[in-house]
């Protein structure tokens, strides 16, 4: 299984590829994730991972027209980012955005009155918010007590519009599919 490490930094998941900016990070490529296209053959990877790379770059469109070209179809991309309401997603001042529960929905086509933007598609598989832990008590979250992570796994909708801001989360998980044509099932013309 070929995995690349998106903007892997210090911390490369051991034996993926990794590719980052800086020269001081893990990385085997060095490459400006914000120039297009990344070093990388179609279809090449069968799991992109990005974690904590997603809100500094510039063009989130073109970031992931990239990863679904470089991608195998039926890719897996796992994707953690800060969520809007984390205290985390304003304190680094190189974080250009932040993430929503639906902030990939406009690569699943479930907003097909947005999809001009991008061709490029993708299925959710998973997405969920998690809190921050309570110093000494061994991994306890107040939201779990007060039952926002309930609240925000079954109904994210009423979560993000009424309680997100009051029981903020700290990350944002995706886990999206690469959908691409079948190259098979193309009809070529006949001369």
């Amino acid at each position: 299984m070929s995995v690349l490490d998106l903007g892997c930094g210090q911390r490369k998941l051991p034996g993926s590829v990794g590719i980052d900016l800086s020269e001081n990070s893990d990385a085997d490529v060095i490459h400006d994730l914000n120039h297009f296209p990344y070093p990388f053959a179609d279809n090449r990877f069968d799991v992109v991972h990005c974690d904590g790379i997603l809100e500094h770059l510039d063009d989130i469109v073109r970031v992931m027209e990239e990863i679904h070209r470089i991608a195998k179809p039926g890719a897996r991309v796992e994707i953690v980012a800060p969520y809007f309401t984390s205290v985390d997603a304003y304190t680094d001042p190189t974080h250009k955005r932040f993430f929503a529960m639906r902030s990939f929905d406009y690569f699943t086509g479930d907003f097909p009155e947005y999809g001009f933007y991008s061709r490029s598609r993708f299925r959710r598989i998973k997405v969920e918010v998690s809190f921050w832990q309570i110093p000494r008590l061994k991994g306890l979250r107040i939201q779990h007590l007060v039952g926002a992570h309930w609240l925000a796994r079954w109904f994210p909708s009423i979560y993000e519009r009424f309680f997100a801001y009051l029981l903020p989360a700290q990350l944002i998980r995706y886990e999206l599919e690469v959908i691409k044509p079948d190259a098979s099932a193309q009809i070529l013309p006949q001369e």
